[in-house]
């Protein structure tokens, strides 16, 4: 049930579709407002609707963020009838999810939700800033630390324990760089132009699906990948994974075609 749940979500992960006609969405088991709040949530990365503030954002910047905090970021909506819908023909229900989404992003109801939720997300204060002199002495103690360890062949577990600490001194030196780092990110994730949102998800979903491998093994209930490497991917990743090499090779092509084309209508 699982794998037929995500085939729903790599559209949304791309920022695809289901169909024009709100009839492929009652055919899912799927409100329209669900469906749509799922669409808009997955383009912007963001789920909760408050003003960004950088200085608590979880696992922001990570190589590997919590699940918890992917899911701030990125869901599936629960289609109750897509196991029935997705016996048949996946290929065309891929299809008509992909068209929905389109029509969607394309509709002044979608204008209107991204410009309420870019409103909902404008940072209202910014974070006390640090005096980056002492960050930089500090990284490069740190810096100067990791080359030593690399020459007596310190366990690979505590290196890895430092480079995490020298990624997280940069990020802290850069966020502290930046005198209005919320404003910053606020106009990174909400641009003005909201076709360059759905752009960004649509050119993410491309370059990540390339990278899935269909022939995976997994075993168990909940279907856990025996390659350590696959089981560490993120959750977009499992997703497009769950879907499968059929229903993500429409949806590759409906994006690649739909970025050919330009995004949303004027």
């Amino acid at each position: 049930m699982y794998r037929h749940r995500t085939a729903l979500l790599v559209c949304s992960i791309a920022i695809l579709a289901f169909k024009t006609a709100d009839d492929i969405i009652e055919k899912l088991g799927l409100s329209a407002q669900t469906a749509q709040q799922h669409i808009l949530g997955n383009i912007v990365g963001d789920f909760r609707h408050e003003p960004i503030d950088v200085s608590v954002t979880e696992d922001d910047g990570n190589d590997s963020p919590s699940a918890d905090a992917q899911r701030k970021q990125f869901r599936i909506p629960v289609a109750d009838q897509l196991p029935q819908a997705a016996s048949g023909d996946k290929a065309a229900l891929a299809k008509a999810l992909c068209m929905y989404v389109k029509s969607y992003v394309n509709s002044p109801e979608f204008r209107a939700a991204y410009q309420q939720a870019r409103e909902a997300a404008k940072p209202s204060s910014e974070p006390m800033q640090i005096d980056i002199t002492a960050l930089k002495a500090s990284l490069k103690e740190l810096e100067t630390s990791l080359t030593t360890m690399k020459a007596h062949k310190m366990p690979a577990t505590m290196i890895q324990q430092m480079e995490k600490g020298i990624a997280q001194q940069k990020q802290l030196i850069a966020q502290n760089s930046d005198p209005t780092p919320n404003k910053t990110r606020w106009l990174q994730q909400y641009p003005e132009d909201p076709s360059m949102a759905v752009k960004r998800r649509l050119e993410e979903y491309l370059k990540l699906a390339a990278t899935v491998d269909f022939n995976a093994a997994t075993t168990g209930k909940y279907r856990k990948f025996t390659n350590p490497v696959y089981e560490a991917k993120s959750l977009k990743w499992k997703a497009i994974y769950r879907a499968g090499k059929e229903v993500n090779a429409v949806t590759a092509a409906f994006v690649k075609q739909w970025l050919q084309e330009g995004i949303m209508k004027n």
